[in-house]
């Protein structure tokens, strides 16, 4: 899967459908432990689960309840729970960070992008990274620049840390799109617009995994494309709450830690899931 991608303007509701890694096998118990992925969910290994009460089998069962649910015109209170047993069934924060290479080194790439823009400006960031733009479109530019952040894609997670990467970048879009279409906008990149692309860049990567690993089940429950959609959007609206509560708690995060940011606020926001305090 490592082909280049084009970027076609903000994609925020193009959500991720991949094939469930258990189809078939609803009742496996994992006692003591979750099959997960090391960078491909296609070759899962041991790791240690948080909570060896909380089994995939549980953590789908709760979902497809939960589709049934909202496909029956009930509410999506529960929508937490799920969350919450999906990050526990993963083997925690702690077990997800650890394995999340690509949506770390994207989300560091992509902060680090954002602030070369605001310290030597445009045409500098572009020439370190190589990229012509004289003559280019606003969408050829954008697509070069997730290429650069995001090269491959071999990878579930690589899949889902680009995807993300696309999401934020969108925002960048959006704020090009608001200045005529006039990339040299960027020279004047202003700071809030870099603390709102990299929450969407989270919120999408976090998401992201969930739905990689849970999206079978809207498949399988729901034969409405927009009953489905709905599901999706109550997960990523549950995530980009979460995400948003976090970055509130120190609005200068990627300020003041560049570095370790993306990885300090991951952690908060998979905490926050998770339940822990």
């Amino acid at each position: 899967m490592g082909t280049s991608s084009s970027f076609n303007g903000p994609t925020k509701n193009n959500p991720l459908l991949p094939p469930d890694y258990f189809d078939g096998e609803e009742n496996q118990a994992v006692p003591n432990g979750s099959e997960l992925e090391n960078g491909d969910m296609d070759n899962p290994v041991k790791v240690p689960n948080n909570d060896p009460s909380v089994t995939w089998s549980a953590v789908k069962s709760a979902f497809s309840k939960y589709i049934n649910t909202r496909s029956n015109g009930g509410g999506r209170g529960s929508i937490n729970a799920v969350a919450r047993q999906y990050v526990r069934a993963s083997g925690g924060t702690r077990a997800i960070i650890s394995r999340a290479k690509a949506g770390v080194s994207s989300g560091k790439a992509l902060l680090n992008l954002f602030n070369s823009f605001i310290s030597v400006g445009l045409k500098q960031t572009l020439n370190g990274l190589h990229i012509q733009f004289q003559g280019k479109s606003v969408n050829e530019l954008m697509s070069r620049l997730l290429n650069a952040i995001s090269p491959d894609s071999d990878t579930k997670e690589d899949i889902v840390a680009k995807k993300a990467t696309q999401d934020a970048l969108a925002h960048v879009y959006e704020y090009i799109e608001r200045n005529g279409m006039d990339v040299n906008c960027l020279d004047k990149m202003p700071r809030n617009l870099v603390d709102e692309a990299m929450c969407a860049y989270l919120e999408s990567y976090i998401w992201g995994l969930m739905l990689r690993d849970l999206a079978s089940r809207i498949e399988i429950y729901e034969n409405s494309p927009d009953k489905a959609k709905r599901i999706e959007e109550d997960l990523r609206e549950y995530t980009k709450g979460i995400v948003e509560v976090e970055f509130n708690k120190d609005k200068e995060i990627f300020q003041k830690s560049p570095t370790e940011s993306v990885v300090v606020l991951m952690k908060k926001c998979l905490q926050a899931i998770e339940g822990i305090v």
